[in-house]
């Protein structure tokens, strides 16, 4: 193979001139490949094509053209997109052409320059673009994966933070609404008469211990260890008769009146039904003052209506107070089940709170 220092040793200038001006250009379009890869390419072709037109058969294959038309080409397949790749690959080979013709082996050389200078290199860099655009692909999917994971983990933890919320104020708030009602009364009858005073102590003790239970419950969610115990069942539609009857024996009187058939319905809107009723009887507590409370539930084919209503000093809003964590509650909770809940003035001037909730077939809450 006839080298550069062939061509430095010739006498003609123009030779040296060639190679001298075409090594300069083809040093500057490797160190430019990486910015400017289609200028690198327009420059190597071209400073290869004139050396070899100036230079002759004495620059064939210099030992500066081979590895620098390597490094363009490959840089043509690594950072140029897929359309302006193939356009320099084209330019390329196109623009060989006259170092092929002078050449003295022409027939050799159409198949070395096209292949071994052009194609395999510039080949060679898409497949490393194509892998790397692959890694780049996949990495973005997994850091988009993980962030959507961690909105539905937050947002998760967000709403089971709001349901534990509102069973801490259903639960808890009824319970402490009845302890502080009858030790209210405990104290006022102590001296007095006993007897009623030990029996209203005795439900503030089963109130506190209703709580106490409620409580443990809720917070068996945040156990990470085995669990050591049996999980109870949630409160129903059949635990609200036991509920009005606590309601009774906390000194607020208390009425249930059922009207229509009751329906099989899931757990969860049995479970809504209850803490608006718990809710209801707790503000009546609050609220109400000395008053009478009633409980009806009407079922039709298509719909359950709960009212709970008492004669006392008339809804929060017309009270000057403003409807609560509670109330708020009760709305959302009906809202899961595409029901409403209301708060008006009742038929005897006190509070009336209606909620309505849509039946369904059971699996279609």
């Amino acid at each position: 193979m006839t080298t550069e220092l062939q061509v430095w040793l010739n006498p003609s200038i123009h030779d040296r001139v060639a190679a001298g001006v075409a090594g300069l250009v083809l040093c500057a379009a490797v160190g430019a490949r990486r910015r400017w890869p289609l200028g690198a390419v327009v420059a190597g072709v071209a400073a290869v094509s004139a050396e070899a037109a100036f230079g002759g058969a004495l620059v064939n294959h210099a030992i500066t053209s081979i590895p620098a038309a390597i490094l363009i080409f490959y840089g043509a397949g690594a950072f140029l997109g897929r359309a302006r790749s193939w356009v320099a690959l084209a330019s390329a080979t196109v623009g060989l052409l006259p170092q092929i013709l002078l050449s003295r082996n022409v027939v050799s050389n159409l198949f070395f320059e096209p292949l071994v200078l052009v194609f395999v290199p510039w080949l060679c860099g898409r497949w490393q673009r194509e892998r790397a655009q692959r890694v780049e692909r996949f990495r973005e999917l997994s850091e988009r994966f993980d962030a959507q994971r961690e909105r539905h983990a937050s947002s998760a933890a967000d709403v089971e933070r709001i349901r534990i919320a509102r069973e801490l104020h259903d639960v808890i708030g009824h319970c402490l609404s009845v302890i502080v009602l009858q030790a209210g009364g405990a104290r006022m009858l102590v001296g007095s008469d006993p007897d009623r005073a030990r029996a209203a102590m005795s439900v503030v003790e089963r109130a506190g211990h209703e709580a106490l239970a409620e409580m443990r419950h809720l917070l068996s969610v945040f156990q990470t260890g085995p669990e050591t115990g049996e999980l109870e069942p949630q409160p129903g539609l059949a635990n609200i008769e036991e509920l009005v009857a606590r309601t009774r024996a906390a000194g607020l009187e208390t009425g249930l009146r059922i009207d229509g058939t009751p329906r099989e319905v899931s757990p969860a809107l049995a479970l809504c039904a209850y803490r608006i009723v718990q809710e209801g009887l707790t503000n009546t507590i609050k609220h109400a003052g000395e008053a009478r409370a009633s409980v009806r539930m009407s079922w039709s084919e298509d719909r359950l209506e709960l009212e709970i209503e008492d004669d006392g000093r008339g809804p929060l809003k017309l009270n000057g107070t403003a409807p609560g964590h509670g109330i708020i509650g009760m709305r959302e909770r009906a809202a899961l089940h595409h029901g409403v809940v209301q708060l008006e003035q009742g038929s005897a001037g006190g509070c009336l709170l209606r909620a309505t909730l849509p039946l369904r077939p059971e699996g279609k809450e």
